[in-house]
């Protein structure tokens, strides 16, 4: 047996043959077991040598999985990355457009509302101005010239710098009252009731301009529509508010929801700006109820 195995190189049988043959020869026990242990030294040398091959080809197998993964992981997060730029891009991108309309419709919007306010100032300065003094005119043939002049240079001054704030004017209540009564003639009287300077204490020059142009409008309508031939302006002050009643006995409006023309919608948008109230209603006798009101604790004051 020991020889077939050994021309046939298989060790393992030759280990089996001499374990047989150091139990069957006792005499030559050394010689055949030092063969013995040299064939299974060497058998596992063989094995141990590739159970190591073996265990360094699986680590390079688990470490190149373990690198692939961890190239796999990186690619993945460099992939969330670009995503999350690309995202980031083009949510900037939309942002930029969004602001940049955003900022343009601001400007267009301004420019329109400083065309608004240019508009209405050329209105309240110049065509209701001209109006007033023809008025004036027309009502007091007989009207100093030198104060005609005065009403055209004053005119003048306000519509040069029409652009620029209102600078306070001393004469404002004389000015005021002047204009109401400018409107009454012999065929249309208008009479003011409970004017006197000290009206205007504790109100800022802002609004008292404002009421100025929301009175004359309110009269110019009344001398080209109204058809009345009485009208008073009624003024009351307390300590929280200033009211200013208009009443004619004119045609009136019939229908006020439906018959608003420009000149009551620019009063009403003129007595918002300043944070007061207007009521038109009807006159029980016939004509026109105009009311004002200015709260006069407001930060407009």
């Amino acid at each position: 047996m020991l020889t077939e195995a050994t021309n046939n190189n298989s060790p393992d049988d030759q280990i089996t043959a001499l374990k047989r043959i150091v139990t069957l020869e006792p005499e030559n026990y050394l010689r055949n077991f030092q063969k013995f242990d040299s064939i299974n030294e060497n058998i596992q040398t063989s094995r141990n040598k590739h159970k190591s091959q073996f265990a360094m080809v699986r680590y390079d197998v688990e470490q190149k999985n373990t690198d692939n993964q961890r190239l796999k992981n990186q690619t993945f997060k460099q992939n969330i990355g670009l995503a999350a730029l690309a995202l980031a891009l083009i949510g900037g991108a939309f942002y930029y457009k969004k602001r940049k309309k955003r900022l343009e419709q601001e400007k267009e919007l301004e420019v329109k509302n400083t065309q608004l306010k240019m508009s209405k100032k050329v209105h309240d300065v110049v065509a209701n101005g001209l109006y007033h003094m023809m008025i004036d005119v027309q009502n007091n043939p007989e009207v100093d010239k030198t104060r005609i002049l005065n009403d055209i240079e004053k005119m003048y001054e306000e519509s040069r710098d029409i652009s620029h704030e209102n600078i306070r004017e001393e004469d404002f209540s004389l000015r005021f009252i002047n204009m109401i009564k400018s409107y009454s003639s012999q065929e249309q009287v208008v009479l003011p009731v409970g004017y006197k300077e000290s009206i205007w204490e504790n109100i800022s020059y802002t609004i008292q301009l404002e009421l100025y142009y929301i009175v004359r409008e309110i009269l110019i309508n009344m001398k080209k529509h109204s058809e009345a031939k009485l009208a008073s302006v009624k003024f009351e002050k307390d300590n929280d508010t200033l009211k200013i009643r208009y009443t004619d006995n004119g045609v009136g409006i019939k229908d006020l929801s439906k018959q608003k023309g420009a000149g009551i919608h620019n009063t009403e948008n003129r007595i918002d700006t300043i944070g007061g109230d207007i009521t038109f209603e009807k006159n029980p006798t016939g004509g026109l109820i105009i009311q004002i009101t200015i709260p006069i604790n407001l930060k407009y004051v």
